[in-house]
């Protein structure tokens, strides 16, 4: 819960912010980890800091790619980076590595990220 409530000054002295949306959901109401998200990956742009957002267990369903989606579209529009806007990167955890299907899960997070950038 420090550093929720410590993330200006964290991030003020950071080189970039890696949000782990599943450490978030210990300390956060289910309801408010998406409002934290958002404004966390808005602070880092506004600081031209990286943001860097893991997804919980990622599975191919509606749900979970619809934030992949959001993840990268929170935000302004950053020229350089290969997500459009938001988070500088998507970060697959473990679960994906051990999972059934990794290499398929990257390409699906790889799809959405272009139909992001196309759309």
């Amino acid at each position: 819960m420090t550093g929720l409530v410590n993330f200006d000054e964290i991030l003020q002295e950071a080189d970039g912010i890696i949000l782990a949306r599943g450490n978030l959901r210990i300390d956060l109401p289910p309801d408010k980890v998406f409002l934290f998200q958002k404004a966390a990956v808005y602070k880092c742009n506004m600081a031209g800091k990286p943001a860097v957002v893991t997804p919980d267990n990622l599975r191919p369903t509606r749900s979970e790619a619809t934030d992949v989606a959001n993840v990268v579209l929170d935000g302004k529009i950053k020229q350089t980076s290969c997500l459009v806007s938001g988070a500088d990167a998507i970060l697959l955890g473990a679960e994906t590595m051990w999972g059934l299907y990794p290499i398929e899960t990257i390409y699906i997070v790889g799809k959405i990220c272009v139909e992001v950038l196309i759309a």
